[in-house]
């Protein structure tokens, strides 16, 4: 049995016996990893204020026989403060904790997934209010759109997924693999054009640009694209997003 030091970003906290508490984490190091804080929610603890969902935190994880490890020490990186002082700020890393825990595989590290999500909070935790709701925010939508291009599940958006065409895009087809056009739209979902362009815009803009690439009225057909290709390939429904 072994331990080892790393930074860690809580994803998901859940409540374990009277004093415990069983975390989902992603880690630099190791990727995501579960691990279980004994004794974290009695009120002398000195850990558990350091292992809410957003914050980012040096951890000792000692590996057990299971999967699960036990954190033996926590130190604060970035409490990300301003994600607690601003509900649609609170809700939105809800929405981006939700879908890294969803989308990030157990011990596989991503150096690209793990500074997108650091970026991502970061950003978050300054951001103004979005116009609609906070699932909807760009930067959230951004997040997702590049957990795709980690993911390796990013879809074809320039050019028809199934004959490859130059033709106006006009539906969406998950299991083609994208846009597709007029004549290959047979049991694809009608899109938007807005929507294409707002996602292709996420795709290849920094994250920080996200907020100017979203109109408000393209943004649920974002979602909806998103959530079409995560439904298809990994079989994930969010449940922070809209129902399909």
């Amino acid at each position: 049995m072994a331990a080892y030091d790393t930074e860690a970003i809580v994803l998901r906290s859940i409540r374990y016996s009277e004093a415990d508490v069983v975390l989902a984490l992603t880690t630099r190091e190791r990727g995501r990893v579960s691990a279980i804080a004994k004794g974290a929610r009695r009120t002398t603890s000195k850990m558990g204020g350091r292992l809410q969902p957003g914050v980012r935190v040096q951890v000792t994880i000692h590996e057990g026989r299971g999967d699960l490890g036990t954190i033996r020490a926590a130190s604060m990186i970035d409490a990300h403060a301003g994600l607690w002082v601003a509900g649609h700020r609170l809700q939105a890393a809800g929405c981006v904790l939700e879908t890294a825990m969803r989308v990030m595989p157990e011990n596989e590290p991503s150096e690209e997934a793990w500074h997108l999500l650091v970026r991502t909070l970061d950003l978050l935790a300054r951001a103004p209010a979005p116009p609609g709701p906070a699932r909807l925010d760009p930067l959230v939508l951004g997040c997702q759109a590049k957990l795709l291009i980690v993911s390796g599940l990013m879809p074809v958006l320039g050019s028809c997924a199934r004959c490859g065409g130059a033709h106006p895009l006009v539906a969406f087809s998950p299991v083609a693999g994208g846009a597709v056009c007029a004549d290959c739209g047979a049991g694809a979902e009608p899109v938007e054009p807005g929507a294409l362009a707002a996602l292709a815009g996420l795709v290849g803009r920094p994250l920080a640009e996200a907020p100017d690439l979203v109109p408000a009225g393209d943004a649920a057909g974002v979602e909806r694209l998103i959530g079409l290709v995560l439904r298809e390939h990994l079989g994930v429904q969010l449940r922070s997003a809209a129902p399909l």
